[in-house]
């Protein structure tokens, strides 16, 4: 199958109080904090420089959301444990591409970037046009 869409998810929400709890939470705690997707990708308030770059350089797009946004926009998806990335296939199906596990062991963006690269096989994606 042809991933056509990568669909990154993260384990927050999006509301003022959500946010500013989980600001504070990935300040006082970060060990504790549920959401490696957003510790990799981004700084104290912005996305990482290099993770914005690295998403040009995809030969798929990619969509982002809260976990809220996600569960009202695929609600037959939100039983996934959160932080994921999702593959879109161009039958309109979907599959874990990197798990909530999978990121919880990474510690650095290059060990994400490396891992998204190394799933995206020339032959498995549909090139953005």
């Amino acid at each position: 199958m042809t991933i056509a869409r990568l669909h990154f998810v993260y384990n927050v929400e999006l509301t003022p109080a959500a946010l500013l709890r989980d600001f504070i939470h990935r300040l006082t705690d970060p060990a504790t904090y549920p959401c490696k997707l957003c510790d990799l990708t981004y700084g104290r308030f912005v996305k990482k420089p290099g993770w914005q770059l690295f998403l040009y350089s995809l030969p798929v797009r990619s969509s982002f959301y809260t976990r809220d946004q996600f569960a009202k926009s695929h609600p037959q998806l939100a039983s996934h444990e959160f932080p994921v990335v999702l593959a879109e296939h161009d039958d309109g199906s979907f599959r874990v591409f990197l798990s909530r596990g999978e990121m919880k062991e990474m510690t650095t963006l290059d060990e994400l970037e490396s891992a998204v690269r190394s799933r995206l096989q020339p032959e498995t994606v549909r090139s953005v046009s």
